[in-house]
């Protein structure tokens, strides 16, 4: 028979896991975790009335989570290939034309026609005044029309492909800033020994950030959460007990 879910409550949903740990007695990665919602910031960034709230419980057996990118069970072998990389094949010219086209028609029907050029393998590199806006905040417009690109050109396919787009280096700056990111927190988590979770990220974010930290001593990294976009959790690697 499964355990029931308890429910956790605090200012954060950080620390409303460490609570939880304390009440069973074990560690994060022991955990199976659902959240129900996030504490609230008031004016100047000040905590709200809104708590952060969990549902937790040990892991079922077998118990199938995200650790390194990974799907990984207690009793099966975890897949070869991360659960977050995109499993696709490797586009074709005709494919990488045909994405540059609609590319292209879809800035000059927002007025921003621009340069398309197939960069690399999978790459199209937008150039044009309106790359900044391209961009938008957190590369949201660019990850939008990426989107809306794969989904046009992968409509019909019994094997997707994934195109890449890209502007003024975006993509290559976005990867350093991850990166940087995940070692400045694992040096934390490291010295502190308490777990980190980061923002919510989409699939390919977080996989950045499982390969960045996959090789760093006494690190785990996990997802938590539900549907696209995740937190990435850094946790201390458990010692031999």
């Amino acid at each position: 028979m499964e355990e029931d879910y308890r429910e956790f409550e605090a200012k954060t949903v950080d620390e409303a896991i460490i609570l939880a740990m304390k009440a069973f007695h074990t560690d994060f990665e022991d955990l199976d975790i659902k959240v129900l919602s996030e504490g609230s910031k008031g004016l100047f960034g000040l905590v709200g009335t809104k708590t952060a709230k969990i549902l937790a419980r040990h892991s079922p057996a077998p118990s199938v989570t995200e650790v390194n990118g990974q799907e990984m069970s207690r009793v099966q072998p975890p897949p070869q290939e991360p659960a977050d990389e995109p499993r696709s094949s490797v586009p074709s010219q005709e494919s990488l034309d045909e994405a540059k086209r609609i590319v292209s028609e879809v800035l000059t029907l927002m007025s921003m026609p621009s340069e398309i050029r197939i960069r690399e393998e999978g790459m199209l590199e937008i150039m044009g005044d309106g790359s900044g806006l391209i961009i938008g905040k957190r590369g949201q417009t660019l990850d939008a029309l990426q989107f809306v690109v794969n989904r046009i050109v992968n409509k019909s396919r019994k094997e997707p492909i994934y195109i890449t787009l890209d502007t003024e280096g975006y993509r290559q700056r976005h990867v350093n800033h991850l990166k940087a990111m995940a070692l400045k927190m694992g040096h934390k988590v490291r010295r502190t020994g308490q777990s980190i979770s980061l923002e919510k990220m989409n699939p390919y974010d977080r996989r950045i950030i499982h390969l960045a930290l996959k090789n760093e001593p006494g690190l785990n990294t996990k997802s938590l959460g539900e549907g696209v976009y995740k937190k990435v959790v850094i946790v201390p690697r458990k010692t031999s007990r």
